[in-house]
């Protein structure tokens, strides 16, 4: 007789234990974030160092582009500020301006911007 009583007891136990335990998935944990695209051209006379939301994304070289690939978290539209930082010959320090996109970025959408300027 005890050791039904520890059976079921045991088996309660445990399925308690799973039932708080299971988390069902959540669909919008699948989309906690998705990419939007911008499009950069250099058509300037320097190398430029990139930043874009505060973060480097490295250096574009004079008369190339690339498309860079930002994250939005929580699918919200997002306006995107990227830095450009170029070293003239001219001057001891880089020299920077910042651009921003035509509007609020969403899910798949792409912007471009074009770099150009001389000394």
């Amino acid at each position: 007789m005890r050791s039904i009583f520890k059976l079921i007891l045991l088996a309660g136990i445990t399925s308690v234990l799973l039932y708080y335990s299971y988390i069902p998935e959540n669909k919008a944990a699948d989309r906690a974030g998705c990419e939007a695209y911008i499009y950069i051209a250099n058509n300037s006379l320097f190398e430029c160092t990139i930043y874009i939301d505060g973060m480097g994304y490295g250096n574009l070289l004079v008369g190339k582009n690339k498309t860079y690939k930002i994250e939005l978290l929580n699918d919200t539209p997002k306006r995107i500020k990227v830095k450009v930082e170029y070293y003239n010959p001219n001057y001891i320090e880089p020299k920077s301006y910042y651009l921003l996109t035509k509007g609020k970025l969403e899910c798949g959408q792409t912007d471009s911007m074009y770099i150009a300027h001389t000394e």
